[in-house]
């Protein structure tokens, strides 16, 4: 499901540190000068705004990161451990549910998947005729 979306969305999600800066958006976690950790959702990494960017608590991550791909961001950095601990993959199978309909009627699956999808979510049959 979730190379299936990434396909229909164009997504590029890496957790290669080599591509830090060279990605729509970044995240990451930092510590503080007082030993706390924070994480950092940013499109500027060299510059990124502390009260929009930064979050204290991990839960809200992958939200901001739905967010940053609705609002048209296609390539991300993720942290391995943030993908892990933050339910990446599970906000990403969330939105796939979300956009079946728009998958079933794309053309980046094959027919076999398409016949798969609408029976699975029970979409409607004139989805079959459409494609």
């Amino acid at each position: 499901m979730i190379e299936i979306l990434k396909l229909q969305l164009g997504l590029n999600i890496t957790t290669d540190i080599v591509e830090f800066d060279k990605v729509d958006c970044t995240v990451y976690s930092e510590s503080t000068a007082d030993g706390y950790d924070v994480y950092v959702v940013t499109n500027d990494t060299k510059s990124p705004h502390i009260s929009e960017d930064v979050y204290y608590y991990d839960h809200d991550i992958a939200d901001r990161i739905a967010d940053q791909i609705k609002w048209g961001d296609t390539s991300f950095y993720i942290d391995d451990c943030i993908y892990e601990d933050c339910y990446i993959e599970d906000k990403l199978i969330e939105m796939f549910t979300e956009t079946v309909e728009d998958i079933v009627k794309g053309d980046v699956i094959t027919e076999e998947e398409r016949k798969y999808l609408i029976e699975e979510y029970d979409l409607k049959e004139h989805l079959i005729s459409e494609k």
